[in-house]
């Protein structure tokens, strides 16, 4: 694609996008970071690049509503293609073993690192209560009661995009803990309400903690993340139809075996590990080995919980459930569990009717609904939004392609030298 005008058009591939509610046989052509056109049988001239998409289903690229840092952002911007995710909301966690903050110094740093990158960057960052402790990167994020709307307005001015994970021990037990989850829930709703900043929360295990944060809400809008992962010891139908029932309520599902952290100080961590149930998972084989020593082993470290997959499975078929998200840890793993899961699912039919539905349905949660959630011009495909494409191959269980911004970033399953990826910054309703 030379010159000042870049085009490219993807051709022979079945266009499933649930946002514009656009299905069948239609040629996508590109200029530049955006789609020209859409239609079933666009000519074209020579200087066009061309992408063959027999076979394929065309969609919108992924939208993740939870991938941490772990190995760095720049490290999973190169794994997260293959997965076909193209705007992860990247979450403040430990970073190669150090604090969110301290590994990049300082958050202008982080943010500034998330250019130029073979995906777009959504950003998230926490506001914790004064008195957090169990988790050195929520620790950094903690503010004063009366410095929230402050808070607030500095993510704003930095554009961010969001304010979370928010996490609280609402319930039970979570990655840190605090004795002022309520009051402080209750003035961070206030501000984030004020400035129509989206949140996102983590409750704390168990269902009551899902409780607690619908009576705090008090029909301000709140996004209650993986509440398969929450409630994995209760009972899922309760929180979905809970859910339900507030408007303003949206809500988020893994849809992976495994729940994790990065940090060995999590208090959740080291409860399983007491019980001999923490792993690591090699990030090529997706190998398991157990941890016999915290101290020495490397993050992140992996557990299962009861009925968690099937909670996941669950919400993520759910009409009640808006989104899925990977939760990955930054090496990739759970994104790719992710993919494989979305395949297996879509692919435990024969009728082929029925494979659209769930692709449907599945695509729809990864990618106009997040877009939704966060207020964000992507997770569409039509006439002037941005070229965010992935090319699914069924039939081999892969992403084939991928476009972000219009420039190809996966080709045929491997990766080209493009980074066009841009930063997502908040924008108000």
């Amino acid at each position: 694609m030379g010159g000042n005008m870049k085009k490219t058009l993807i051709r022979n591939g079945y266009l499933i996008d649930p946002g514009s509610r656009l299905e069948g046989f239609y040629d996508l052509l590109i200029e530049n970071n955006k789609i020209e056109r859409i239609e079933k049988d666009i000519k074209y001239s020579k200087n066009v690049n061309i992408i063959d998409g027999k076979n394929k289903y065309i969609v919108p690229g992924f939208i993740d509503l939870q991938v941490n840092p772990g190995n760095s952002i720049e490290y999973i911007s190169d794994i997260l293609p293959f997965c076909g995710i193209t705007t992860p909301l990247v979450m403040p966690c430990n970073v190669l073993g150090k604090p969110f903050l301290t590994y990049y110094e300082g958050l202008e740093n982080m943010l500034k690192s998330c250019e130029g990158l073979r995906v777009n960057i959504a950003n998230a960052i926490s506001i914790e209560p004064p008195d957090t402790g169990g988790h050195e990167t929520y620790m950094q994020l903690a503010v004063d009661m009366d410095s929230i709307e402050e808070r607030v307005l500095e993510l704003i001015q930095l554009g961010v995009t969001a304010v979370g994970e928010v996490v609280l021990p609402l319930g039970g037990l979570a990655h840190i803990s605090s004795d002022m989850s309520r009051e402080f829930l209750d003035r961070l709703l206030d501000v984030t309400e004020k400035y129509d900043m989206p949140i996102l929360l983590h409750t704390g295990a168990g269902i009551n903690g899902i409780k607690e944060a619908v009576e705090v809400s008090k029909g301000r809008r709140l996004h209650i993340c993986h509440i398969g992962s929450t409630c994995s010891q209760d009972n899922i139908h309760e929180a979905i139809t809970l859910i339900s029932r507030n408007e303003n309520i949206t809500s988020d599902t893994h849809l992976s075996e495994v729940a994790g952290s990065n940090s060995k100080e999590s208090k959740l961590v080291i409860d399983y590990y007491n019980k001999g149930e923490v792993v690591n998972i090699d990030k090529d084989t997706l190998k398991i080995t157990t941890v016999r020593n915290l101290e020495t082993a490397n993050p992140p470290y992996y557990y299962n919980k009861v009925n968690l997959f099937e909670n996941n499975i669950t919400c993520a078929l759910s009409e009640r459930i808006n989104a899925i998200e990977s939760d990955d840890l930054g090496d990739g793993i759970r994104a790719r569990i992710l993919l494989k899961n979305f395949f297996r699912l879509v692919n435990s039919t024969e009728m082929e009717h029925i494979k659209v539905k769930f692709i449907k349905k599945l695509v729809k949660k990864l990618t106009y609904n997040p877009a939704q959630i966060l207020n964000i011009d992507r997770g569409i495909l039509k006439e002037g939004s941005y070229a965010d494409i992935v090319l699914l191959d069924l039939e081999n269980e892969k992403v084939d392609t991928v476009l972000v911004n219009g420039e190809i970033v996966l080709d045929n399953g491997k990766l080209t030298d493009n980074k066009p990826g841009k930063r997502i910054e908040f924008k108000s309703k």
